[in-house]
């Protein structure tokens, strides 16, 4: 009772305006709704529901089974998370609902992936209990991207999204890095009417804010938003500026990126090899004064090499070009 009375009274996301954060709280009511027959988000009504066709009741507007603040475990191995009571109702392919009842919200998890075996495991343990209680009605989809070229997150953002469309509809998507795993599970996946961006305050930037117009780690974003802005830019190669440039977008668009607080918002950062920067990446960010709208989506070539149903995840090996060769189609290829 009294964790329901402090999720209901209490949660309040940060509005961040397009110029600056000013601290500003409102309630959006983000714990209750669906699509409406437009595809908008249509808050405090109970309209969307799981695959589950019984005769269930919605599940609640705050999941029961919340513990708060939960240790994350960095040494998980793939096998040993299959093995766990995690899979329990988990269909091939990393699909999930509850049983009991029909979830409010569908989510797609998006993880861009490459050279990270050693933190697979450890995040589909994690996510997979961290979702489940939260009753959803998800899936995770690692998208791995072939070959030894720069590594180019946005790219395989668009190419999981794309994907993930085909097997929707889902209401929002999770675009989430494989080494942030949240630590409190209050920390609602749920979507929202503006852009959310989730990773606030993570372990390796000592649990603060990065900068007012961060829009990295992990964010939430639904199908109309993301359709708005024209998806991710594909001009990044190498680590860093993807994000600044989603949030110009954003901007461009009239939208606001929501915050939960950073005590509630809280991200363990799982140690890896440092990236190979994109030295360009501030002087692209800078170019972004409405390239967005023929950059993104509508100019996205890949072709997927093989999908794969593994039983806590689908995985997607595609190939998304090369940063040596910029591709000049204007309308989005995809070969299979």
């Amino acid at each position: 009772m009294l964790m329901a009375t402090f999720l209901l009274f209490s949660y309040c996301l940060i509005v961040v305006k397009n110029k600056a954060y000013h601290g500003e709280l409102e309630t959006p009511g983000i714990l209750g709704g669906g699509l409406d027959h437009e595809g908008n988000v249509a808050f405090g009504r109970e309209s969307h529901v799981s695959d589950d066709k019984g005769q269930v009741p919605i599940c609640p507007p705050v999941p029961p089974d919340l513990r708060g603040r939960i240790n994350v475990l960095e040494n998980v191995t793939v096998e040993e998370a299959e093995s766990t009571g995690v899979t329990e109702g988990v269909k091939q392919g990393g699909f999930w609902w509850p049983s009991h009842c029909q979830a409010r919200w569908r989510v797609a998890i998006i993880v861009p992936y490459r050279n990270r075996a050693s933190q697979l495991g450890s995040f589909l343990h994690h996510m997979h209990n961290f979702l489940q209680r939260q009753e959803l009605n998800y899936s995770i989809y690692v998208i791995e991207q072939e070959g030894d070229d720069l590594f180019n997150r946005a790219r395989l953002l668009n190419v999981g999204y794309s994907e993930a469309q085909r097997e929707g509809p889902w209401d929002c998507f999770a675009f989430h890095d494989i080494d942030m795993l949240p630590e409190d599970d209050r920390h609602l996946y749920h979507c929202s009417p503006q852009p959310r961006h989730l990773a606030v305050a993570t372990s390796n930037h000592k649990y603060k804010l990065v900068y007012d117009r961060y829009f990295g780690g992990a964010c939430l974003m639904t199908d109309k938003q993301i359709k708005a802005v024209n998806g991710w830019s594909n001009r990044y190669w190498g680590w860093g500026g993807e994000d600044d440039d989603m949030w110009r977008r954003i901007a461009f668009e009239d939208m606001h990126v929501w915050r939960y607080p950073g005590k509630l918002a809280r991200y363990k950062t799982i140690k890896h090899r440092p990236q190979v920067l994109n030295k360009n990446r501030f002087e692209i960010v800078s170019r972004n004064t409405g390239r967005y709208t023929h950059d993104g989506l509508n100019s996205l070539n890949y072709t997927v090499r093989n999908i794969t149903r593994k039983l806590l995840y689908t995985h997607i090996l595609a190939n998304i070009g090369s940063s040596r060769k910029i591709a000049s189609s204007s309308v989005r290829h995809r070969k299979r």
